[in-house]
């Protein structure tokens, strides 16, 4: 049996700046995280073993106070000064990136289509900078579904979710170009994380190749969602596990050829523990 597993699976650098810088501030003292540090529930168990406290409102907070990879609404920090609680703030650094875009585009007056999950945190935090002119869609279909709401915009901004699918928005942004007429100004910035198109392209890479495709991660992450997605396009059985404990050895008794991706938020330790739990067979 062969065991293919993706060169880029695992933590990426937001993700483990985020966890890292967490753990050395609960060695400090009492740390509060506002909402999951990331989406992967064996990280936030292990960082309540540091003693962090995972909160869903600034206001329960009672100390320091981590921003998680995500980042969050503008009014988070508004709110967090005038109840003196002092942010520890691990956002991403590609997602203050996009913030940054978003609210100097905004104050130019832009129409701003925000390519992502409508309900991701990644994006509620971005939408909170956005002002009142811009809409959320997540492919083609919906970009044609809401056609009407900016066509006649002068100046218009296409952006993305740092963990949205490349492919779709390349395609999102093909459509725009050729529906909106020469006299509007369109500005696109694919603000993917590099990181992301990497992972996506090599997952295809490997699905392509296999008889089985294993995804590791959380099924709340969005990275890791876009690459079960796009393993299924191209393997004909693919697994979606959070760990080994959910991998049935059943399923890859008589396979010949395994590959293993992991999203953005997941350990290597789980990446090596499916593995070594695939090597016992």
């Amino acid at each position: 049996m062969e065991i293919i597993i993706g060169e880029n699976a695992g933590f990426c650098y937001g993700v483990k700046r985020a966890v890292d810088n967490a753990i050395k501030e609960a060695k400090t003292g009492v740390t509060y995280c506002l909402g999951e540090i990331v989406h992967n529930q064996n990280v936030i168990d292990n960082l309540e073993k540091e003693r962090i406290i995972f909160i869903n409102d600034i206001e329960e907070a009672k100390g320091k106070t981590i921003i998680r990879a995500h980042g969050v609404p503008k009014e988070v920090y508004e709110k967090a000064r005038k109840i003196n609680i002092p942010l520890i703030d691990l956002t991403c650094p590609s997602v203050l990136k996009i913030q940054k875009i978003v609210e100097e585009y905004s104050k130019k007056e832009f129409f701003i289509i925000i390519v992502g999950n409508n309900n991701h945190p990644e994006i509620i935090g971005i939408k909170s900078r956005a002002g009142n002119k811009y809409i959320v869609i997540a492919n083609k279909e919906e970009l044609n579904g809401n056609f009407e709401k900016f066509q006649y915009e002068k100046n218009i901004l296409l952006i993305s979710q740092t963990t949205h699918s490349s492919k779709k928005f390349d395609e999102i942004a093909k459509e725009l170009k050729s529906r909106l007429n020469d006299n509007t100004n369109l500005e696109i910035k694919k603000t993917i994380c590099p990181s992301t198109e990497i992972r996506q392209k090599e997952t295809e890479k490997i699905a392509k190749k296999v008889e089985i495709m294993i995804i590791i991660g959380d099924k709340k992450s969005s990275n890791t969602n876009k690459l079960y997605d796009i393993s299924c396009k191209y393997c004909n059985k693919v697994l979606f596990i959070a760990n080994e404990n959910e991998l049935d050895i059943k399923e890859i008794e008589s396979v010949n050829i395994i590959g293993i991706m992991a999203g953005a938020s997941t350990p290597k330790e789980d990446i090596i523990k499916v593995k070594n739990k695939i090597e016992e067979v």
